[in-house]
């Protein structure tokens, strides 16, 4: 993968893949010369064998904010915006839409890499210990195996053959070996014989390996060969990857919006702006509401923004998003001959976002 290199989810919703060095078996960071990561060549001493052979995954996922408080936390990029719909978004909608997004992406891999994917005969992922609700993978499998047999796969879904003997818990706290001990043998497929063919395991968010190297075990007890795993994020820290700093204005409005779905731009549309003022260091702006006016300050000498919508003040400024009232306001500016000023503006208050502050006006 060349560096900075894009993938468009559905031709419209762009990734940054995962830039090298990594990890040969895990995409982990590694130090430039290395081929393999300290935690893939040191694993937990129950970890006799790691049972799959490679995880490629879309990007990286990171977020800030308080980890005890999920609806405040901060996803760092747009494919982490989307994990969070998948995640954390309680309608149909939102799943299904993020589930075909990385559908998309993931099937992109598999074309990338027809080395590695070439004749897998199974897919399959890690289920709930009592399947009363659909996982999260349900809503990326469905249309990547759609994908896969439109381009001449012959791969079968065998979820409902994949079962957890037990509840193990909530993992985030849990240190890296507790993790790997806590989910030791909990995964069993039901009556399959895999006559050594390939299969893959798809995730969500890859954090130690612990999931997919227990579900990995209880596949190769069933005779399977060859083993990959395809991942939507891979988890990072800050210090361990370079925050891209020349992201394009479409990559930023995307990831500001909060990629709200098709219906957006329609909705954008429908803003009305009263007033936009430019100063020196502020973005002044009116629009109109249904009862009265809205008023709009980005004051980015001291990095505020300050907006008074209802959808701004309750859903969007904890989590540091723009309504379409913001996102109006950028995309009349571009549209203005300003691209190089809002594209400034708008990757600074990206690359210092922890440091600014969403108000109520």
């Amino acid at each position: 993968m060349q560096r900075n290199e894009k993938i468009f989810l559905e031709g419209k919703i762009p990734i940054r893949l995962i830039q090298k060095p990594f990890c040969n078996i895990c995409m982990d960071f590694v130090n430039q010369g290395e081929d393999n990561c300290y935690n893939c060549n040191h694993p937990p001493p129950i970890v006799e064998n790691w049972y799959f052979n490679k995880v490629l995954c879309l990007g990286i996922y990171h977020s800030y904010g308080n980890d005890d408080d999920l609806s405040n936390k901060i996803p760092i990029n747009i494919i982490s915006s989307l994990i969070y719909l998948l995640k954390f978004k309680r309608t149909e909608t939102f799943k299904n839409y993020a589930g075909k997004l990385f559908a998309d992406g993931l099937f992109q891999l598999i074309i990338k890499n027809p080395e590695i994917f070439e004749n897998t005969k199974y897919i399959t992922s890690s289920p709930n210990f009592k399947k009363v609700r659909k996982i999260n993978c349900e809503y990326i499998i469905k249309p990547l195996l759609r994908k896969m047999k439109e381009n001449g796969f012959d791969v079968e879904n065998i979820l409902e053959n994949t079962e957890r003997l037990r509840d193990v818990g909530e993992n985030k706290k849990k240190l890296r070996e507790q993790r790997f001990n806590d989910i030791s043998g909990i995964h069993n497929i039901i009556g399959m014989d895999f006559a050594g063919k390939k299969v893959l395991i798809i995730d969500d968010v890859y954090t130690t390996g612990s999931t997919v190297w227990d579900l990995a075990r209880a596949l190769k007890e069933r005779n399977a060969g060859e083993i990959n795993i395809l991942v939507a994020g891979r988890v990072r820290s800050y210090n361990s990857w370079n925050v891209p700093e020349n992201l394009d204005f479409y990559e930023l409005i995307l990831y500001f919006s909060y990629l709200d779905i098709d219906r957006a731009p329609k909705i954008i549309d429908t803003v009305k702006v009263k007033h936009l003022e430019v100063l020196d260091d502020t973005i002044k702006a009116s629009f109109q509401g249904s009862v009265g006016d809205y008023r709009l300050l980005i004051d980015y000498k001291n990095k505020v923004i300050k907006h008074d919508c209802r959808n701004f003040i309750h859903k969007r400024m904890r989590i540091k998003k723009f309504c379409k009232h913001l996102t109006k306001t950028f995309i009349d500016l571009e549209e203005q001959n300003r691209q190089s000023y809002v594209k400034n503006l708008l990757n600074s208050i990206y690359l210092s976002l922890d440091r600014w502050e969403f108000k109520e006006f």
